[in-house]
């Protein structure tokens, strides 16, 4: 009987990891790039489709059939514009010659492995979305040469308390250009300085987390 039991136990188990992966990887893919656009345009096309169907069943007439689909091309175009005027006019106030091109620290892949394994050890950092390689990418090579990003999966207070140790790696680095790399997210969103300063101060991480995070960084005064 105990056999029947431990084997439906890790039935559950394997299922619930299943789904688990199922959850993470679905999330990862909407994240990536377009498609979270990609799948809402079909979702809401495949609905107006539909409505335009029933209004020929109901009506046979093919203007009114068309009104949804002519709305729907619509909407879709006015996404689109917004989001690329939203790009080109963030890119236009940049002042160029302050334009940053990286972070180019200059440390060799082992030094970021051991501050890497701490920050996923800890699940301060998703290794999921943010490979090793990713983690070196953002860190050292010039933003234009790949796609990488930081995903944070920590609390807001965490994250800065983060970024100050990194910022301490190379001069000239401050908050604001984890900002305006737009390299650094905190569960999927971009981060903003403002609203980690200001969590910061609210719920300042306590002494356990700081220590876990200095002994990451404690070995570089010896490189």
């Amino acid at each position: 009987m105990k056999k029947i039991i431990d084997k439906i136990a890790d039935w559950l188990l394997s299922l619930n990891e299943r789904k688990d992966t199922m959850n993470h990887d679905y999330a990862t893919f909407m994240k990536r790039g377009k498609n979270g656009m990609i799948v809402g345009v079909i979702i809401l096309g495949t609905f107006f489709a539909y409505f335009s169907f029933d209004l020929y069943r109901n009506y046979g007439k093919l203007w009114l059939a068309s009104i949804p689909i002519v709305a729907f091309v619509i909407f879709v175009l006015a996404v689109l514009v917004t989001d690329s005027y939203k790009d080109k006019l963030r890119q236009r106030v940049q002042n160029p010659k302050m334009k940053l091109v990286g972070f180019n620290m200059d440390f060799n892949k082992h030094v970021l492995l051991r501050i890497y394994s701490v920050l996923t050890q800890y699940e301060y950092l998703d290794e999921n979305l943010t490979s090793f390689q990713d983690f070196y990418n953002v860190l050292v090579l010039d933003f234009e040469e790949h796609d990488s990003a930081l995903h944070f999966i920590c609390t807001q207070p965490q994250l800065k308390y983060i970024l100050k140790k990194l910022k301490q790696l190379k001069n000239g680095i401050s908050y604001v250009s984890f900002e305006r790399s737009e390299k650094v997210y905190h569960k999927g969103n971009l981060i903003s300085i403002e609203v980690l300063h200001k969590k910061h101060d609210e719920f300042p991480p306590n002494y356990e987390f700081e220590q876990r995070v200095d002994a990451a960084f404690s070995f570089l005064g010896d490189i």
